[in-house]
């Protein structure tokens, strides 16, 4: 009897709503989801260490919620019609961006970009892209090819024109 009590008190605690404003919070686990796994229900610890259970607000992706869920961001919570809405996250990093010179540099052990279709680098007066069917392009005005070492070039027919 005590211990049904304690889960009625749990389950009444995780449906109060949260209040006015925003509530900062941790996402724990995946709680339930539907067979299509569109829509899913997360148990999320808040700053006060109470728990909630909350589903996605719209414009927030179940990958996004799955970052977070993998990466202990911080998650921001709000009261939906239905119970806590998880609508955002905090930003604790520096997003990507240019310096005051206008350089965007990336720096990682390994970088890999991937796309269905085409890769494009373009400056003015050349690009460089890659096509589907595995066609490798560059285009402009010059080559410069400055190797330290042995270049070689393996190809069925090499056309100069």
């Amino acid at each position: 009897m005590a211990e049904e009590k304690t889960t009625r008190r749990r389950r009444s605690k995780a449906s109060l709503p949260l209040g006015p404003g925003m509530h900062p919070g941790r996402i724990e686990m995946v709680m339930a989801a539907s067979a299509d796994g569109a829509e899913r229900v997360y148990r999320v610890r808040l700053a006060s260490g109470r728990h909630v259970t909350a589903r996605l607000d719209g414009a927030v992706t179940p990958d996004f919620a799955e970052e977070c869920l993998r990466g202990g961001r911080t998650v921001v919570l709000v009261d939906g019609p239905d119970g806590a809405r998880i609508a955002g996250a905090l930003q604790v990093a520096s997003a990507i961006e240019k310096d005051p010179r206008g350089t965007l540099a990336l720096e990682a052990r390994h970088v890999r970009v991937r796309a269905d279709q085409s890769i494009v680098l373009e400056v003015p007066g050349g690009s460089l892209a890659f096509e589907p069917g595995g066609a490798l392009r560059f285009e402009g005005d010059k080559l410069v090819i400055d190797m330290a070492a042995l270049v070689r070039i393996f190809a069925a027919r090499v056309e100069l024109p």
